[in-house]
């Protein structure tokens, strides 16, 4: 699965690198920007293997940190919900 979800990154990186690429070369008037765009997209879609490894590898890193703060929130607001709940009985009872 892994192997599967690497090749659409690399897909993905190598398809935005041409479009931004041609893009940039259409719009850049001097020559020199064009060959340094150029230069750039071939190196990047050169080394396409490593660069979709390592989107592959951030992008998992992002989503797993996302659950792990969101899971630790979840545990602190209802570690603080189930420490009121003594408090807010004991006031409710006092006062009715």
């Amino acid at each position: 699965m892994e192997a599967h979800i690497i090749n659409i990154m690399r897909f993905g990186i190598c398809i935005l690198t041409l479009a931004v690429s041609v893009r940039a070369m259409i719009r850049t008037a001097s020559p020199k920007i064009r060959r340094l765009t150029a230069v750039l997209a071939a190196v990047l879609i050169f080394f396409n293997e490593k660069a979709g490894e390592a989107a592959y590898l951030v992008f998992g890193s992002l989503l797993e940190m996302t659950a792990a703060v969101v899971a630790l929130g979840f545990v602190l607001v209802a570690g603080i919900m189930i420490m009121l709940l003594p408090a807010v009985g004991l006031i409710r009872w006092l006062t009715h």
